[in-house]
């Protein structure tokens, strides 16, 4: 996987920013053994590792690229392991996890082979039958959006990318991308909710619950 190289800073400023993806915690429960090792890409100040362990799920790690997040996360959350990555790769043995989670990633990696890679590292890591949690942005239909979209059409990613005035390249993507991502999982279920941005606007995101093909019956 290729790690943008201005990203890390650009999160570093960030850490104490509000995340509001929220995480269905009922369903979560009744799919997910308590024992369960999780994993949390791009965990950011670890607001979901945190609501995890409060949850009564004590086997979770945290990753992210952003130093300053991960700082932040291990001064919060003492007894959560939290890990400092390059964003590359996932530096974990193959079938090392029972559950991924993947909260407003994808739209930080603008290029298709990259998610892809990133989606492919996820299965590796995931035991039979584990969980890939998803939840993103796809193609967003106001104004702000539409302007920006057309604004950014000629750089890499195409239509749905767009920059930030901090000049990082972000994308969103068609509800049919999402789908081919995941074409090596089976999506038991998939919802949209609403929720704010980081920087309070209003935006609609997709989340997808799938597990791997070689689930236990």
């Amino acid at each position: 996987m290729e790690a943008p190289a201005d990203l890390s800073a650009f999160w570093d400023q960030r850490s104490a920013k509000s995340f509001t993806h929220p995480l269905d915690a009922d369903r979560f429960a009744q799919v997910v053994r308590r024992e369960a090792r999780i994993l949390d890409y791009g965990c950011g100040a670890g607001r979901l590792c945190a609501e995890l362990i409060a949850r009564g799920f004590p086997n979770v790690t945290g990753i992210d690229f952003s130093p300053e997040m991960i700082r932040t996360a291990r001064e919060q959350n003492p007894d959560v392991d939290f890990i400092v990555n390059d964003g590359r790769t996932l530096p974990f043995a193959d079938a090392s996890f029972d559950v991924v989670l993947l909260f407003a990633v994808l739209t930080c990696i603008p290029d298709d082979p990259s998610q892809r890679d990133l989606v492919r590292e996820s299965k590796r890591i995931l035991s039979p039958g584990g969980l890939l949690l998803i939840s993103d942005y796809p193609l967003q239909s106001d104004a702000r959006n539409l302007a920006r979209y057309a604004d950014f059409a000629h750089e890499p990613g195409g239509y749905g990318t767009f920059r930030l005035p901090d000049g990082v390249l972000l994308r969103h993507r068609r509800r049919e991308c999402f789908d081919e991502l995941l074409a090596d999982f089976k999506v038991g279920h998939s919802t949209e909710l609403d929720v704010l941005t980081m920087n309070g606007n209003p935006a609609r995101i997709l989340q997808f619950w799938a597990t791997t093909a070689d689930r236990p019956e």
